[in-house]
C-alpha cells in the first residue's frame, strides 16, 4: 500500500503551475508538428534527389548516344560508360504520406487550440 503526502499550495502558484504544464504541453505539441514538417520535407527533398539523379542519367546516355552517332576524329573518350540504375519514383507513397500527415496535422491543430483556450481560461481568472 502506497502512503500519499498532501502538500498544500496556495491558489496563485497552483495556477502558475498549471499554466507552466499547459504551456510546456504546447511547446512538445509543437515540437512534434515541427518534427513531422521536417520529416515530410526530408522525404520531399529525398523523391526529387531520386528524379534528379534519374533525368541526369538519361542525359548522360542521350550525350553517349550523340557521339557515337557523330564522326570520329580522335578517339576521346570523355564520359564512362557506367551502367544506369533504374529509379521507382515516389509519387504514390509521397501522396499517401501527404494525406496522413494532413491528417496528423489536424489532429495536432485541435490539441493546441484546446490547450491555448485552457491556457486563456486560467489567464482570464
Amino acid at each position: 500500500m502506497i502512503n500519499a503526502v498532501h502538500i498544500r499550495i496556495n491558489y496563485d502558484k497552483a495556477i502558475s503551475a498549471k499554466k507552466d504544464i499547459l504551456n510546456c504541453e504546447k511547446d512538445f505539441l509543437e515540437i512534434i508538428k515541427h518534427i513531422k514538417t521536417y520529416d515530410s520535407l526530408k522525404k520531399r527533398e529525398i523523391s526529387l534527389k531520386n528524379k534528379l539523379k534519374k533525368e541526369i542519367s538519361g542525359l548522360k546516355l542521350m550525350i553517349i548516344k550523340t557521339q557515337e552517332d557523330l564522326p570520329k576524329i580522335e578517339e576521346t573518350d570523355r564520359f564512362d560508360k557506367t551502367r544506369t540504375e533504374k529509379i521507382t519514383p515516389l509519387q504514390k507513397k509521397e501522396k499517401r504520406i501527404m494525406v496522413k500527415s494532413i491528417k496528423k496535422e489536424n489532429h495536432l491543430e485541435s490539441e493546441l487550440r484546446e490547450i491555448q483556450e485552457k491556457l486563456d481560461r486560467l489567464n482570464s481568472l
